[in-house]
């Protein structure tokens, strides 16, 4: 990785700008670069929670079907080279040193007339010249944040879809559900569908209201007729879900445990549905693709036995705990949990408490501003006085004296410390590439 080390900090010192919303510079970026993203059929999904496992979902199975398929995500676990697959395999650094060095002329360019390119809008280009270059028949495109103002709000899809409704970067976003769903309703295109999962009656409300200004179809998992019943393992624990078409013969396996995934099998289901009649390949053969799927850090049974999930908002964290609920209806656990900067501690402490018998709080090895330890210990005991609570300085640490303690343990609040988690488990391909 030296001889790419350059490269990259090239394009992290771009993360030096910060975060700012809008489209006109990124369409001042892509004009540059000959506007990439004609001719690619993408397939758009935003959403507080779930959106990446519906990404992960339908990537798998359309690549089963026989195409080839990029999908570009944000944030990586472990690796930028996880933003940007194809079929599953994370790019190389051969190519994405590459790519770099080809928008790197016009990003400097733009920089050096105060034009100041950021980090996500540079990486929303290399993936888009990334799977033009390969020529793939369809991009599975995860927003970052929000929607309407979104860099990946670039491209124009062949469908859209909006997993969940919930607050979440609210600084940016807005403080209630319904300016949320506006934002993330922003993706809705002129006449192209937009499909929604389960959603509370007030952003449902404001989804609706933009679909029929854009005169866009909406689908709804409302009314998907599917049984599910959860594949449980030896242990009773962490397992997946059987799931079965309702008048069809066959039963599909969807390998990811999160209660919330039935919910997010469905709203890939419709979407799927619609691209096979559309496109004209087999629903079932996609269907089975999906029990390839891979997801790394998505309540994931680690393997000592120890629970791992990059739940960071309020939302994401009590599907976790419901999960977890069910699965160890009587177990209390002790949780390690770190999270960023920008998140809510009290709120993530509260909700955990209905699990936890103690908690281990660590900082978070990134370059990123995240809540230090010993502020999160204060808040704890604060907010829930009767579960004990203490810091350690590194997450090797908190895995060190969990074994110590010896119950059963969980890991939670952020995907970047889920990440530095996962490296003291895998290699870095087992956790890349999905």
């Amino acid at each position: 990785m030296d001889e790419h080390s350059e490269l990259l900090n090239q394009l992290y010192s771009l993360q030096k700008v910060g975060i700012k919303l809008g489209l006109e510079r990124t369409n001042r970026l892509f004009r540059k670069l000959n506007n990439p993203e004609k001719g690619l059929k993408f397939i758009h999904i935003a959403g507080t929670n779930g959106k990446g496992s519906v990404c992960s979902i339908i990537a798998k199975a359309l690549e089963n079907a026989g195409f080839k398929v990029g999908f570009y995500s944000s944030p990586h676990l472990v690796s930028l080279r996880e933003r940007f697959r194809i079929n599953g395999k994370a790019i190389s650094w051969k190519e994405l040193s590459s790519l770099i060095t080809d928008i790197w002329p016009t990003v400097k360019t733009m920089i050096e007339n105060r034009d100041y390119v950021t980090f996500f809008e540079a990486t929303v280009a290399i993936a888009v010249k990334y799977f033009k270059n390969t020529k793939c028949d369809f991009v599975l495109w995860e927003t970052g944040m929000g929607g309407r103002l979104d860099s990946t709000n670039i491209v124009s899809p062949v469908i859209t879809a909006i997993t969940s409704i919930g607050l979440d970067h609210e600084q940016f976003l807005g403080e209630t559900v319904e300016k949320i769903a506006s934002e993330k309703a922003g993706i809705i295109k002129k006449n192209v569908p937009v499909f929604v999962g389960k959603m509370d009656p007030e952003s449902l409300s404001v989804i609706k209201r933009t679909a029929e200004t854009k005169k866009a179809q909406l689908f709804s998992i409302k009314g998907t007729e599917i049984d599910f019943s959860r594949h449980l393992d030896k242990e009773n624990l962490i397992s997946g879900w059987n799931f079965k078409i309702k008048n069809k013969k066959h039963v599909y396996f969807l390998p990811l445990s999160g209660a919330i995934q039935p919910l997010n099998l469905k709203l890939s289901y419709i979407m799927l549905k619609y691209l096979s009649e559309k496109y004209s390949f087999s629903l079932h053969v996609a269907l089975k693709g999906i029990e390839k799927l891979r997801w790394p850090g998505r309540i994931q049974l680690l393997p000592d036995g120890k629970i791992l999930d990059g739940a960071h908002n309020p939302q994401g964290i009590d599907e976790f705990v419901q999960t977890v609920k069910s699965c160890c209806p009587q177990s209390k656990f002790t949780i390690i949990f770190g999270c960023m900067k920008e998140r809510n501690p009290a709120n993530a402490l509260k909700i955990l408490s209905e699990i936890s018998e103690r908690f281990i709080f660590v900082p978070i090895n990134t370059i990123r501003p995240f809540y230090p330890p010993e502020n999160i210990l204060k808040i704890c005991s604060e907010t829930v006085p009767t579960i004990p609570a203490e810091k350690v300085a590194s997450s090797s640490d908190a895995l060190k004296l969990a074994e110590d303690i010896g119950s059963k343990t969980v890991i939670v609040g952020s995907f970047y410390l889920a990440g530095e988690i996962l490296q003291q488990y895998y290699t870095l391909d087992k956790i890349i590439d999905i």
